[in-house]
Formats: structure tokens, sequence, C-alpha cells
């Protein structure tokens, strides 16, 4: 009896034995799933922010589009826009060439006593000793007690600069001598 008893503690003391290096092992495998459990924690909670930020920038990007998409539709319509603009500037300045102003020429208040503009003209151009024509004469501005700039249209550029060159000549004529010529500087 001794000898089964001794058996039966020996048994005990192996099953003891065991039970404490599972309980051991169980405690272990307990600490590695808690280790898994953090890491999955971890990786989900990124995977998450990662998502959120993934989902911003599509939005940002998405608006980038959509301005991209905007100014290239802007820069197209502005260069149409532009070129006929640029055109349109130069047919307009290539008109004016022919143009020269003439400043403080007293403006006729009674038709009787003042030539009119084509022969006070042709009297300042004889002055100048340049045989011109004008084509057309126009008043700019409103009427007023200040004498009007005029416009004068001629036939070509080089009778324009000519006038320019030669301004100098009335400035000694007693008549003349407050006349001044300008190209057309007129915007649209």
């Amino acid at each position: 009896m001794e000898e089964q008893l001794a058996s039966i503690i020996s048994s005990l003391s192996e099953i003891k034995s065991t039970q404490s290096k599972l309980i051991q092992s169980f405690n272990e495998q307990n600490k590695t799933i808690k280790n898994f459990s953090i890491r999955f924690d971890n990786l989900s909670s990124q995977i998450n922010n990662l998502s959120d930020e993934n989902a911003s920038l599509n939005g940002k990007v998405s608006q980038l589009e959509l301005k991209i998409k905007n100014l290239e539709q802007n820069a197209l319509s502005t260069s149409k826009t532009t070129h006929l603009d640029i055109i349109n500037e130069i047919a307009d300045r290539q008109s004016r060439t022919n143009n020269i102003i003439l400043f403080n020429l007293p403006e006729a208040t009674d038709p009787s006593k003042i030539k009119p503009d084509s022969e006070r003209s042709k009297l300042i151009f004889n002055e100048m000793e340049l045989n011109i024509e004008p084509i057309r004469f126009f008043c700019l501005g409103n009427p007023s007690t200040r004498a009007r700039p005029l416009k004068i249209t001629l036939n070509d550029t080089e009778n324009v600069f000519n006038v320019l060159r030669a301004q100098s000549k009335i400035r000694s004529s007693d008549e003349f001598k407050e006349l001044r010529f300008s190209s057309d500087p007129t915007l649209k």
C-alpha cells in the first residue's frame, strides 16, 4: 500500500508538474495573443488613419483637377479674347497712323469771321512749307471756352511725320506760334 501511495503521490507530483507547465505555457500563449492583439489594434488604427488620409487626399486631388480644368478653360477663352483684342488693337492703331492732332487752334464761333478748318489748315501747312491736302477734320471733346483739339486725317503716314518734323517752322510765326501737333494717341 505504501507503494501504491508512493506511486499515487508520484503520479500527483507529475500531474502537478505537468499542470504547472501547462499553466506556464498557457500564460505564455496568452501573452503572445495579447501582443498580437495590441499589434493588430495598432495596425487597425494605422489602416484607419491611412484610409482617412487617403480620402482627404482624394478630395484634394479632385479639387485640384477641377481647378486645373477651370484654368485650362479660362486660358483657352482668354487666349482667344487676347488674340482678338491684339488684332483689334493693331487694326485700330493702323487706322490712327494717318491722323494728327492740332492743339490751340481757335474755334470758329462765327462762321463769317473765321475761315473753315480746311482753309486754316492749308494756311498752317503752307507756313510749314508743306504741300498737304487733309482728308477729314474732327473737333475732339465738347465745346467750351478753350480751343478743342482738332483731329486731322491725312492721306498717308509720311505726311504725318513731315508735319511733326516741320512744326518748329510755325513757332516763329506770330499767327501760329501757339499751335502744337501730336500724333493720334486716341484710345478705342
